[in-house]
C-alpha cells in the first residue's frame, strides 16, 4: 500500500481547492476520481470538496444582502444640550435650557454626482438657529412637554466634473470661506446655487474661487425678486512648514434690496423708510484673512491663528453713516477638538456699522444678531472624548450709539453646550 506524504496531501488539497473557481469549465468529478485512484485523497475528502463546491455555487447565485446604494451612503448627525443665560440690555436675567439635533445623509449617485438631505430641530421662520427651548413659553405655547418642530435643513445636488471644481444647487451649507461667524451665522444654509474651484499652482501656493447665488425673496409676482451674489477669489500660501496664510476678497452684490419690504427675520437695525422698507442697498467689499501657525509660543500649543474680516458698503450715499464693519480674533490650542483633552480657546472683537451689512445674516448670539454694535466674544472648547466636547461661549456687546436709554444698555450672553456628533 502506497502512503502519500503529509506535505504531498496538503499540496494536492490546495490543488483541488484552486480548481473550484474554474469549476464552470472543468469536470470536477473526473478530476476527483483521478485523485482518488492515485490515492492522493480519500473518498471522504472528495465528498467534502463536492459539498463545499455546491455551497460556493449557491452563494454566488444569492443576491447581496446589502444594496449597493447603502455602501455609497453616509449618515451623520449631531446633538447639543445647552444652558443659556441672557441679560439683554439691562433687563432681568433670562435662563433657559435648549437642545439642537441634526441628522443628514449623503449618497454618491456616481463618481461625479452626490446628493445630500438633512433635517434639524428649529423653525422655518428663524434660519439663524436650530435650537429649540425646553419647557413652556407663555408667549407662544403653554403646553408642557410638547413635541419639538423638525424642519428640512438642507437638500442639494452636487456635481464634480473634475477634482478642482465642485458645483452645487438647492439648499446647502455656505460655499463662501469665512474665518468667523460675525457676518454670517453658521446655521444659515443659503438657497440657490454655487461653486468652489481650487487649484494648486505648486506645493506652496493654491488659488481658489468661490461663488454663491442666493435667492432671498422669490415669493409671488407682485413683489420684486431679491437676490444676493457673492464672488470670492482667494489664495492659500504655505509660507514655510510652520506658517500658512489664507486670504480672500468677497464682492457682495444685492438686487432689489433698496425699497424692498423688511425681512421678517431682520434684527431691526438697518435703516428703513417710513413704509418699513430698506432705505439703502448693501453692495459691499469684504476682505478676509487668516494667518495660522504650527506649535506657536515656543511650542507651548500645537496650533494658533490670527484672523479677521472687514466689510465696506460702497453703495451707501455720502450722507449715510455706519458703512463699515470689521472683526479680528485669536485662537489657539488644537486646530480641531475631536478627542479627550483636546482644547481650543478663542477671542473675537467685532464692530459693525448700522448699514455696513444686511442685518438678517450676523451671528444671532452676538448682540441678538444686530448691526450697529460692538461685541467681545470669548470661547473655550474642551474634548470629553472622541466626538464629544464641552463649549463655553460668552458675549458682551453694546450699541455704538451712546445713550442712557435701556435699549442701548450692554447685553451679555453665556452659553454652555454639551456637543455629541457621529
Amino acid at each position: 500500500m502506497r502512503i502519500v506524504p503529509v506535505a504531498g496531501w496538503f499540496l494536492a488539497a490546495q490543488l483541488v481547492l484552486a480548481t473550484l473557481s474554474f469549476a464552470a469549465e472543468t469536470d470536477v468529478d473526473r478530476l476527483l476520481e483521478f485523485l482518488i485512484k492515485e490515492r492522493v485523497i480519500t473518498q471522504e475528502k472528495a465528498t467534502e470538496f463536492r459539498a463545499d463546491l455546491a455551497i460556493k455555487k449557491q452563494d454566488e447565485k444569492q443576491p447581496s444582502a446589502v444594496p449597493d446604494w447603502v455602501s455609497r451612503t453616509k449618515l451623520k448627525g449631531d446633538f447639543r444640550l445647552r444652558y443659556e443665560w441672557d441679560q439683554n440690555k439691562g433687563q432681568s436675567d433670562y435662563n433657559r435650557a435648549r437642545i439642537m439635533a441634526r441628522l443628514g445623509l449623503e449618497t454618491k449617485v456616481n463618481e461625479k454626482v452626490k446628493l445630500g438631505i438633512g433635517i434639524a430641530t428649529g423653525s422655518s421662520s428663524d434660519p439663524r438657529t436650530s435650537y429649540v427651548t425646553l419647557g413652556t413659553n407663555v408667549g407662544q405655547t403653554n403646553t408642557p412637554d410638547s413635541a419639538k418642530n423638525v424642519v428640512l435643513n438642507y437638500a442639494y445636488g452636487e456635481y464634480t466634473p473634475f477634482k478642482e471644481l465642485r458645483l452645487i444647487g438647492g439648499k446647502f451649507q455656505d460655499v463662501i470661506w469665512r474665518p468667523s461667524d460675525v457676518f454670517w451665522d453658521t446655521d444659515i444654509n443659503p438657497e440657490g446655487a454655487g461653486f468652489n474651484f481650487d487649484y494648486k499652482l505648486n506645493s506652496k501656493v493654491g488659488l481658489f474661487w468661490n461663488e454663491l447665488f442666493n435667492v432671498l425673496r422669490n415669493d409671488d409676482r407682485t413683489s420684486k425678486q431679491v437676490f444676493m451674489s457673492v464672488t470670492q477669489p482667494g489664495v492659500n500660501i504655505a509660507v514655510n512648514d510652520e506658517i500658512n496664510l489664507k486670504s480672500a476678497l468677497a464682492v457682495n452684490v444685492f438686487s432689489n434690496i433698496k425699497g424692498a419690504a423688511k425681512f421678517s427675520n431682520s434684527s431691526g437695525t438697518n435703516s428703513l423708510t417710513a413704509g418699513n422698507q430698506y432705505k439703502y442697498n448693501y453692495n459691499s467689499f469684504q476682505p478676509s484673512l487668516e494667518l495660522s501657525f504650527k506649535e506657536p509660543f515656543g511650542g507651548l500649543v500645537p496650533y494658533g491663528a490670527l484672523f479677521g474680516d472687514y466689510v465696506y458698503n460702497f453703495s451707501l450715499p455720502d450722507s449715510a453713516t455706519g458703512r463699515g464693519g470689521y472683526d479680528f480674533g485669536l485662537k489657539f490650542g488644537k486646530a480641531k477638538v475631536e478627542n479627550w483633552k483636546d482644547w481650543q480657546a478663542k477671542i473675537i472683537y467685532s464692530k459693525v456699522g448700522r448699514d455696513a451689512w444686511l442685518d438678517i445674516f450676523p451671528d444671532s448670539s452676538r448682540y441678538s444678531g444686530k448691526t450697529n454694535d460692538q461685541v467681545v466674544e470669548t470661547q473655550f472648547d474642551f474634548g470629553l472624548g472622541k466626538n464629544t466636547s464641552l463649549t463655553l461661549d460668552y458675549y458682551y456687546g453694546w450699541n455704538l450709539i451712546k445713550s442712557n436709554s435701556a435699549s442701548n444698555a450692554p447685553a451679555q450672553v453665556l452659553q454652555v453646550d454639551w456637543n455629541v456628533k457621529f
